[in-house]
């Protein structure tokens, strides 16, 4: 497990917008004669997450710094709070986040993967 960890200073992913959803862990097989055979892919599901954070410019500028320079542009697993059950948990960036200013604050949409 990683000691990276989500800035303390920085809000959670909200939970208006949050959606979450696991990797297809079947793989299903046809068979010359009878049912579809299924089993599972891996023993450890991984799950995608998305959802988005609002920050003033000062944050803003934490967390860009964070992404950049803590986790070498998202490359880096990291712990946070799961926003869905409260725990922390080890998650990692699957595509580099998106930003939308909107009256002076920045929603950044950001698209995780909850490593198992």
């Amino acid at each position: 497990m990683t000691s990276i960890t989500y800035p303390e200073n920085l809000p959670n992913i909200r939970a208006s917008g949050y959606s979450a959803q696991f990797d297809d862990p079947v793989i299903r097989t046809a068979m010359d004669a009878g049912s579809v055979k299924q089993r599972l892919r891996y023993t450890a599901v991984p799950m995608q997450i998305n959802g988005t954070i609002i920050l003033n410019m000062e944050e803003r500028a934490i967390f860009e710094n964070w992404f950049v320079n803590t986790l070498g542009y998202g490359t880096l697993r990291f712990i946070m709070e799961n926003p869905a059950t409260g725990t922390r948990e080890e998650f990692r960036f699957t595509k580099t986040y998106s930003e939308i200013e909107i009256e002076g604050l920045f929603e950044i949409s950001l698209s995780l993967e909850r490593i198992p």
